[in-house]
């Protein structure tokens, strides 16, 4: 899907959304770790290629693309739930690089999975938000966005 954005008051840039191709596993393994650096989470990197090419076979890496370069990244994957009346997305992961930050590409990127939501009959799409002392603009994007808080998520590590 492309889509021409305004990037300033001034100018236009075509983005391209689309599904990440297995050729560029590499350049978002870069971005998705510089991802991580900033929501201060600690990855163990010799892991990463095979938990995303575990991931690619049950979920979706959605990128948004500028002049050939990856600029920005959704992740997602279908669920269900009886509590949310059949399936549901869950949105894992959304990353624009810094210089293209506050011009409407993290938009577009949820707008694309709401697309993909309507048209696959989800019930909803739920989230995680990183911890709000590290990403309160995360927050309220989710919050400008319609999404509404829900309690919040539990983890227990099993495995590391």
């Amino acid at each position: 899907m492309k889509e021409i954005s305004n990037l300033t008051s001034d100018s236009t840039i075509e983005v391209n959304i689309r599904t990440l191709q297995k050729e560029e596993i590499e350049v978002f393994k870069k971005m998705n770790l510089q991802f991580y650096k900033e929501i201060d989470f600690d990855y163990n990197v010799d892991e990463y290629d095979e938990i995303v090419s575990d991931f690619l076979t049950k979920g979706e890496i959605i990128v948004a693309v500028v002049s050939n370069k990856i600029i920005g990244f959704v992740t997602y994957v279908v669920t269900n739930a009886i509590y949310a009346k059949g399936n549901f997305g869950v949105v894992n992961e959304l990353y624009i690089v810094p210089d293209f930050r506050s011009k409407k590409l993290g938009q577009k990127l949820i707008d694309y999975v709401l697309t993909i939501a309507k048209k696959e009959g989800w019930k909803r799409i739920e989230l995680d938000t990183p911890r709000p002392d590290v990403a309160e603009k995360a927050l309220n994007f989710y919050l400008n966005e319609g999404f509404v808080t829900s309690g919040f998520r539990m983890k227990k590590v099993i495995n590391k």
